[in-house]
């Protein structure tokens, strides 16, 4: 019955928070931020509203716009040295969770020597990172909030996480309206990000009372909001509602983790690239059903969320149409149900089983599994 719950980040929240950023930046006595996104948000001008802010703080700004999906070593170490470079005293990172993770390494790297990959693992971060003001464009990762970084090792095909309060970022700033032009793709897998981060927390073995409750408030805001998100991306209603449902997930899973949709989807990152809120999608109805034998309760509540009719309908088999529920909205947001689908290879599969072994996110799944369960689920799914 012991628990400990940590929320290291300040949150601001709201349409226009975003010029309160050179505010925010004084509070650590900037004179000069970095900024890291991608090119996607420099081709959108989604950063200029932060610059303009920092500006107005008299704040010199520099911009690194280089960050990839599945972010490199090698993109963290560049941006550190930048960081070094130009002295900056905060990060700022807008962009969805491959920037923010990148810019929490980054962070790290500046007060911490050593290849970033030594800090694979929990607590191996020695010392603070410089402070990192989050900025999300994406409603899915939670990565404003969390204690994690996944980063990529692409010589070796490999995603590896980074787990320690030391890198979570210190304020999270976050404006639905620059959620407004994400495209329905994204929005759809980011999405589902979050709806597996909600359902892997609850379920999860490291659960507790507070998790519980921001878990199932997040899940029951996705049913309500994802598919006007998806074909209505206008709705700003419907944008902030994801929006808060995905920090909701990510303070959840921040202190509950997660299970075995996210250890089986890293590696079907790392080996085929597949976007990790597409792996998430797959997977998690299989990974639902697997693990109704042993948290049927928790779905059951799930699926009433997703307004299933609960009427003469035992727990079981509430907990089965908890799967059925979640793979309705796969189909009604256009993501596929296959992982021959979204570009897996057979052959292989039985090398992401392997890999999924070594995530610490299978400590925390509410039923136990071994490799050749793994290899069982992915070739269902497949």
């Amino acid at each position: 019955m012991a628990h400990v719950f940590q929320l290291p980040t300040k949150i601001l929240f709201g349409i226009g928070s975003i010029n309160e950023l050179g505010r925010e930046a004084l509070e650590f006595n900037a004179k000069k931020v970095l900024v890291i996104t991608d090119p996607g948000v420099v081709k959108a001008e989604l950063h200029k509203g932060i610059i303009e802010s920092l500006n107005r703080s008299r704040i010199e700004v520099q911009v690194f716009a280089e960050v990839e999906s599945d972010p490199s070593i090698a993109t963290a170490a560049k941006a550190a040295e930048l960081a070094k470079e130009f002295c900056a005293d905060v990060i700022v990172a807008i962009g969805g969770g491959s920037v923010l993770d990148a810019a929490k390494s980054a962070a790290l790297l500046v007060t911490n020597s050593g290849n970033l990959k030594d800090f694979a693992g929990v607590n191996k971060v020695k010392y603070p990172g410089i402070p990192v003001i989050a900025v999300p464009t994406t409603a899915g990762t939670g990565s404003e909030v969390t204690i994690f970084a996944v980063m990529s090792d692409s010589a070796n095909n490999e995603k590896f996480t980074i787990s320690s309060p030391l890198i979570a970022p210190r304020v999270a700033v976050l404006d639905p309206a620059l959620t407004l032009t994400l495209p329905r793709g994204i929005t759809a897998s980011t999405g589902m990000d979050a709806l597996t981060h909600a359902i892997e927390a609850y379920t999860s073995t490291n659960a507790q009372p507070a998790t519980d409750g921001l878990a199932l408030q997040a899940i029951e805001l996705i049913s309500k909001n994802l598919r006007v998100a998806v074909w209505r991306g206008d709705n700003i209603q419907a944008r902030g509602n994801m929006l808060q449902a995905s920090l909701l997930a990510g303070i959840a899973f921040n202190n509950a983790f997660l299970g075995l949709s996210h250890a089986i989807a890293s590696p079907l990152g790392a080996h085929f690239h597949i976007a990790h809120g597409i792996a998430n999608a797959v997977m998690l109805p299989y990974v639902m059903e697997y693990n109704s034998v042993t948290a049927a309760d928790k779905l059951a509540v799930v699926a009433r969320l997703m307004d299933v009719n609960d009427k003469e309908l035992n727990t079981r088999s509430l907990a089965r149409q908890a799967v059925t529920a979640v793979e309705e909205l796969c189909n009604d947001i256009g993501i596929p149900n296959r992982l021959r689908d979204i570009g897996a290879k057979e052959d292989l599969l039985h090398v992401v089983a392997r890999d999924a072994l070594k995530s610490v996110q299978l400590k925390f799944n509410t039923r136990g599994a071994n490799e050749s369960d793994i290899l069982a689920l992915l070739k269902k799914a497949f």
